[in-house]
Order: C-alpha cells, then structure tokens, then sequence
C-alpha cells in the first residue's frame, strides 16, 4: 500500500512539473513573459519611470549602435492621439533618451518619445533594439522537445520584427538590413508589421503543428530564453531628419500560454493545490495505511 501511495505520488507531482521523470528537454513552466509598461510587481509603471522588465539592448543609428539610446527602456507618460491605446495591464514603452518634443532641447526621459529616425536607410535611419528575458523550466537541458505555444499582440512606431532565441542579438547596418543569424542559425523574423503604431496585431510563436492553430516558427531552451523586437522609426518613410515619435506596446505575451495543448496555470492557483495534495500524500504514507487513493 505505502508503495501504490509514492508512485502515485510522483505520478500526479510530475504532472505539474515537480517532479523530474526524466524527459530530456521536457518544458513543464513559462515565467517571466511580462507586458510593457509594467513595474517590477506586475502592476503599471508611471510615465517617465522605468520598465522593470525590457530593456533595449542596442541603437542603431546609421547603422551605428548608439549607447545613449540604450538600457532599461522608459514608459510613456501617454500615448500619442494616434497610437493603439494602452490596456489595463500594459503600456506603450520607448527607448532611453527620449526628448518630451521633437525640438531636442525638452526634458530627456520623462515619459517623452522622440528620438532619432525619419528613415528606412542612410543617414537618418533608426533602429531600436528591445529585449525580453523569460525562462522555460522543466526536465534535462538544451531544445525543448514538447510543444509550446505563445500568444503575443503588438503595435509599434513605425516598423517592427519579431526574434526568438535568434543566432545572435539582432543588428542592423546603414541599408536597414537586419542580421540576426551566426553560422546559418535561427535569423528569420516570427513576425513583422509596418504603419504599426495605430493598431495591434496578433499572431502565435510556437515549436510545433501538433494541433489545429499551432505554429512551428520558434525554438525554445531549458533555461533563458529571449524574444526581440526591432522597431523602425522611419517617419513613414520621409527623409527630413530631426526627431520622431517611436515606441512599443506588447501584451497578451503572459496569457495563452500552453504546453503540449494544455494553458500554463496561474502559479497562485496550482500552488495551493500541490501543497495540500503533497500534505495529504505524506501523512497517508507516514501512516502506512487506510482506505486506497484509486477505487
């Protein structure tokens, strides 16, 4: 009986991922995948303060990165009239370095977005480059082997490409051309948009079409993984230099999560449920018997 107790034990444990049963490459949990414009509790972040969560990694200018464009990016004090609006739970984010005006002289970082870029090309190009950190837990190490499945919504002002775990950190050169690949790795955009700051888009980043809807256009690790978003700040185009409105809005990224076609459970939810199973289990086998757990 004390033995038919353990073995359901870790039957029912290793299915919500507490226990190793020794899969090789096996996801069993998603944390970290946090819309923009929040702090580090979850909640929105102020205008003007920083996003506890993406960071813009590089700056391209001309083709040039440009340091003083980069860190922790900044939330938006309020979108422009023209923008998709922010959620509830998330808001539109710029790089550091933004100006309140497009006169250059105004307040630096206080929930501003003008910044360099009124071109695809040349002189007055602009890229910016946004990161996500997010990690994938579960048994052995390396590719994950199950399928996982992400939702994400998007706007951006102007242009925007979407990477997953990507050969190396995207970069782009003087041309507008975007090199994310190393030794003929993963260098292709899941996603792209263009004219994007006025509304959302929606799409799925996935390592399988197991089922109905799934996608396979990413690869995920045991351990960090990384999502990037380049986005463009153009001018729709024009050539005239000076500084332009640029910023980004992400979510749903944390919700329609699943693994093998099951949704991801909140942690607050499943916690509460293993730890009473796992009471419960343990005192039935430091008792060493009773009624069976299986009719």
């Amino acid at each position: 009986m004390r033995r038919s107790i353990q073995i359901l034990a870790i039957a029912v444990l290793a299915g919500f991922g507490l226990v190793s049963v020794g899969h090789a490459g096996s996801a069993t949990s998603i944390n970290g995948l946090y819309y923009t414009g929040q702090n580090a509790s979850g909640g929105l972040a102020a205008g003007g303060a920083n996003d506890a969560h993406w960071t813009v990694t590089a700056a391209y200018l001309n083709g040039t990165n440009n340091s003083t464009y980069t860190g922790a990016a900044y939330v938006l004090s309020g979108p422009d009239s023209s923008y998709a609006p922010n959620t509830s739970t998330a808001k539109w984010i710029t790089a550091p370095g933004a100006r309140a005006t497009s006169s250059g002289t105004s307040s630096v970082n206080t929930g501003g977005d003008y910044l360099p870029g009124s071109s695809a090309s040349g002189t007055n190009s602009a890229y910016y480059v946004y990161r996500l950190a997010f990690t994938i837990g579960g048994t052995g190490t390396g590719t994950v082997t199950n399928n996982i499945q992400l939702s994400m919504t998007i706007a951006a002002d102007d242009n925007y490409y979407v990477y997953v775990n990507p050969s190396r950190a995207p970069t782009v050169n003087s041309s507008g051309t975007i090199d994310a690949s190393a030794g003929g790795g993963n260098g292709t955009a899941v996603a792209s948009g263009t004219s994007a700051w006025s509304n959302t888009t929606s799409f799925k980043i996935g390592n399988s079409t197991a089922n109905s809807g799934d996608v396979n256009n990413a690869s995920f690790v045991i351990g960090t993984n990384y999502i990037y978003v380049v986005v463009a700040n153009t001018d729709g185009g024009s050539n005239t230099g000076g500084l332009n409105q640029s910023g980004l809005l992400v979510y749903q990224v944390g919700s329609g999560i699943t693994i093998d076609g099951k949704p991801v459970p909140e942690v607050g939810t499943i916690l509460p449920i293993v730890g009473a199973l796992g009471l419960f289990l343990f005192r039935r086998m430091r008792r060493g018997g009773g009624a069976s757990l299986v009719a």
